[in-house]
């Protein structure tokens, strides 16, 4: 009997670990298909990452590629517009060489100038007085004398004192090639303008910091145009201006003893000096100062004799003319390290100042100094800037320059051009009533201040016309505009 229950029991065990093994064995089929089905969804969503990862990797190089697109366009468009600022002002400084007209001088002008900002190694040949822009397959220029490209918009339109300069440039692109746009055509214009403006009254030609009658009977006589003071105004007893138009000081005015006893003939209805809140700074500060050129021929000859005449170039050290001395001036430009003094009964001229010639005399150091009882006669360049004359400007400081200028009442003086004294006073000392520059037909001043003494008058014509202009034109302000 306890075999049977041995066998029994033994049977219950076997039967019980086969039910269990089947358990087993479909427990880990379960979990088997458990994993291969996790397997698959893995597979499934790996492969839709792909797909998502492969498309925003695609719009991610789209948008780069757009970002160097603009980028590159702004850069380049930034190039080209400084370029053609430059250009501008190049072309604009040769408007009184060319006579208001596009000529070889300003072209080349313009053309050094695209050079030197680096936006091309070599010539550009520009086109002239075209009024709209077409695609180029490179590097192009246009050059307006009287701009006309924004038509009726454009202020200065029509104005033959001002140079426009176009440049236009195709620019590759990476992103727009996938529109059908492989390039963009870049443009970039600028203006520049000499220092005249149109008015029948007339503008300024006489222009300073500070003007001070320092004393009794100081008189200008001044033909075609004004004055205008940028600082504090002094006048004195018995001091008049004579004007066809306007006397504007910007700072105050010190009448001191003449309310009652100057006397005002001014245009514009004028019957005093008239303040102006309209500051106006220095007309002339943007022109660049010409170069040291080599050493004139004639550098060494500071004191030269009777009947000398002296060639253009730098001097080194001054000139003296000693009295009873003529000495004449080949057209050009005279780079001074010293002062020219004139002395009494001296003579200093330049004989073939004629047709568009004349000189230019620059003082990187000293000043021009004619004295009591000498004699004068010069002229800047208007037309022809020969030998690295600078038009219109005959007597020209250095920025740097604080040397003062002196003429004396007694001298005989007729200077055709500018005075430009930027850092430096230009004095007319006393002379008993008689009258400086009386026969000179085109003149300015710009000075850092001017003194009048007393009993002199000093006569500025200012309708010739300088830096290019014509009848009608005044000094104003050489400018940049876009």
């Amino acid at each position: 009997m306890r075999t049977n229950i041995d066998l029994t029991g033994k049977a219950d065990a076997e039967t019980q670990s086969s039910a269990n093994g089947l358990e087993t064995s479909q427990a880990g089929k379960s979990a088997a298909a458990r994993r291969r089905g996790a397997s698959g969804i893995m597979r499934s969503e790996s492969g839709q990452a792909l797909v998502l990862t492969a498309m925003s990797l695609s719009a991610l190089m789209g948008v780069m590629a757009l970002a160097i697109d603009v980028g590159n366009i702004q850069y380049r468009e930034t190039q080209l517009q400084t370029a053609a600022d430059s250009a501008a002002l190049a072309a604009g400084l040769e408007l009184g060489n060319c006579s208001d007209a596009v000529c070889s001088n300003m072209e080349t002008a313009a053309e050094k100038a695209l050079i030197e900002d680096g936006i091309t190694s070599s010539t550009v040949a520009p086109s002239v007085n075209v009024c709209s822009v077409s695609s180029t397959s490179g590097l192009g220029m246009i050059i307006n004398v009287a701009p006309c490209m924004l038509g009726a918009s454009d202020p200065n339109k029509g104005n033959t004192h001002m140079a426009e300069v176009v440049l236009t440039q195709p620019q590759p692109t990476i992103f727009g090639r996938l529109f059908g746009i492989p390039t963009m055509n870049l443009v970039a214009r600028a203006e520049a303008g000499d220092a005249y403006v149109n008015s029948s009254g007339g503008g300024n030609c006489i222009w300073t910091n500070g003007l001070q009658f320092n004393s009794s009977n100081g008189a200008f006589n001044l033909t075609g145009c004004g004055i205008y003071d940028n600082g504090n105004l002094q006048t004195d007893n018995g001091d008049s201006v004579t004007s066809t138009s306007t006397f504007l000081y910007y700072g105050s005015w010190s009448p001191n003893n003449c309310n009652s006893s100057c006397t005002w003939s001014l245009g514009d209805s004028e019957t005093q000096p008239t303040h102006t809140t309209s500051a106006q700074s220095d007309p002339l500060a943007s022109l660049t100062a010409p170069s040291q050129p080599a050493a004139s021929t004639t550098a060494s000859d500071t004191a030269p004799n009777s009947g000398t005449t002296l060639q253009p170039g730098y001097y080194a050290n001054g000139i003296n003319l000693n009295s009873n001395v003529t000495v004449n001036l080949t057209p050009g430009l005279y780079y001074m390290n010293g002062s020219i003094n004139v002395d009494s009964g001296a003579t200093l001229e330049c004989t073939t100042c004629t047709s568009g010639k004349g000189v230019t005399l620059y003082f990187v150091n000293g000043s021009f100094q004619p004295n009591s009882g000498a004699t004068v006669t010069l002229s800047a360049p208007t037309t022809d800037a020969t030998s690295n004359a600078v038009a219109n400007m005959l007597i020209w400081q250095s920025s740097s320059n604080s040397s003062g200028m002196d003429m004396d009442a007694s001298t005989t003086v007729t200077l055709n051009g500018i005075i430009y004294l930027p850092d430096a006073t230009l004095t007319l000392n006393s002379g008993s009533g008689t009258t400086i520059n009386a026969a000179a037909t085109s003149t300015a001043v710009d000075a850092q201040d001017i003194i009048v003494d007393s009993d002199v008058t000093f006569d500025v014509n200012g309708s010739g016309g300088l830096l290019g202009g014509g009848s009608g034109q005044t000094l104003g302000s050489f400018a940049l505009a876009e």
